[in-house]
This record gives structure tokens, sequence and C-alpha cells, in this order.
């Protein structure tokens, strides 16, 4: 519910890619300090529910069109951002699961999206990379993997 209802309040402030990227308004910002906060308490009891909904959640949002489900990626980057508690609890298992069939939904996915804001949230991508310590030789080998030919 906790989740629903931040990303229902991102969606309504404008949430996006911009958002991610540093662009948008400053109105959301107490709600999703809220979100961040109640997932970092119920984290301590509850990791396994919480990794399995933010995971459920990215997968789901792939393979829709629906307005809310194209801010999911972006409002999930926004809570990595603000917290490394939830970034630490699923970030192992995201690159577990970014097969070539999921690589594909995301391009299609970011497709759309105007050039500077992509970069905005590659540049996001690039820093949370760079800060996740659980999993970091996983996610090397991964993205040598993938950059091979």
């Amino acid at each position: 519910r906790v989740l629903s209802c931040g990303l229902k309040d991102f969606c309504a402030h404008g949430g996006g890619e911009a958002a991610v990227a540093g662009t948008a308004g400053d109105k959301r910002v107490p709600k999703i300090a809220s979100v961040v906060g109640i997932l970092g308490h119920l984290a301590s009891r509850h990791a396994g529910s919480i990794k399995q909904e933010l995971l459920r959640m990215f997968h789901e949002s792939l393979g829709s069109s629906r307005e809310h489900h194209k801010a999911t990626v972006p409002f999930l980057l926004q809570l990595a951002l603000m917290s490394p508690t939830l970034l630490a609890t699923v970030s192992s298992e995201l690159v577990d699961s970014l097969k070539p069939p999921v690589l594909n939904q995301l391009h299609q996915h970011f497709s759309a999206v105007p050039r500077d804001e992509l970069e905005g949230v590659v540049g996001v991508v690039v820093h949370l990379l760079c800060h996740t310590s659980a999993g970091a030789l996983r996610t090397l080998r991964f993205l040598l993997a993938m950059a091979a030919p």
C-alpha cells in the first residue's frame, strides 16, 4: 500500500524521468520522503516482502502503457536515490532479472523519452551503480557481459 500510494502521489505531482533527473518541482518531496521513511522502517522486519513488491512493480510496469506504469521506473529510481537501504535490498536480484527480453522492454519503455531527460536517467543509474556495494561484482560482470558483442 505504501508503494502504491507513493507511486500515485509521484504521478500526481509530475513524476517521471524529469523528476528523477532533478528538474521537477519540490512539491512531492515530503510525501516521497515519508514513503522512504516508512519503507526503511518496515525493511527491518519485512525486507523480503518489500524486495518482492519492488521487483513486481518494476516488471509489471514494463509491459504496460498505462500512465502510472510509465512513471514506475522513475519512481523506483527516486526511491533508490533516497534510500541506500532500499537500493541494497533490491539491487542484486534486479541485476539477475535483467535478461534480454527485460532489457528490450526497458529499451521500448524509454524509447520515446526526450534525450536530455534520458541522459538524466542514465546519470542517476550510473550514480546508483557507483553507490551499490551489495552485489557490485555481479553488477560489473553483468555490465561486461551485456557490453560484449
